[in-house]
């Protein structure tokens, strides 16, 4: 059973069925959930598993967030907002700040980092030879430490993979009590 100290691999044991997380430099809770598209009437403490119900019977999006080590993160189950308008929304949220989407859907893994507005560096953890952005080599060397494939196959796992990466490169953490089975701050999108 994962602790709160223990990063962020263990969203795919926990979120079976895909997930996707944005974390935020120094951004608030509702601050991110309202610049992702949230409205801010819409914003209250949920449990994963209400929000999971409101977003498959009222057919809104519903965002969950928290705050973690200086980085506010936003989690959804099972699908990726924060890729809707061709990545234009992410930049958007990174205004002033830095972002890190981590997505893992049934559709599709994904890594992104944005700083100041622009997309930085963002792949397919499955097929990353194929990178794009401002500086999409910046994280080559990361990458290959953490078991991405960027040279040729790789008996690694590709999201688990680019978690470790994410989470050793930015320090990230989401406390397991509080995105599983606590309450957080949630917005609806319509």
């Amino acid at each position: 059973m994962p602790t709160p100290n223990d990063g962020i691999s263990w969203l795919p044991g926990f979120f079976p069925q895909g997930f996707s997380v944005t974390f935020a430099r120094e951004v608030e809770p509702s601050d991110l959930l309202i610049q992702m598209g949230c409205t801010e009437d819409s914003l209250e403490p949920l449990s994963r598993e209400d929000a999971e119900e409101i977003d498959m019977d009222e057919d809104v999006r519903v965002i969950r967030a928290g705050f973690c080590d200086g980085w506010g993160y936003a989690l959804q189950s099972w699908d990726a907002h924060i890729l809707t308008e061709e990545g234009e929304l992410m930049q958007r949220v990174s205004e002033g700040t830095e972002v890190v989407a981590l997505i893992s859907t049934s559709t599709i893994p994904w890594f992104a980092y944005c700083a100041n507005g622009n997309l930085v560096c963002s792949f397919d953890p499955g097929t990353p030879r194929g990178r794009y952005g401002d500086d999409p080599d910046r994280f080559l060397q990361a990458m290959r430490e953490s078991g991405i494939a960027v040279d040729g196959p790789s008996d690694r796992d590709p999201v688990a993979a680019m978690l470790e990466m994410a989470e050793t490169l930015f320090h990230l953490r989401i406390p397991v009590e509080e995105a599983v089975r606590g309450e957080l701050l949630s917005g609806r999108i319509d």
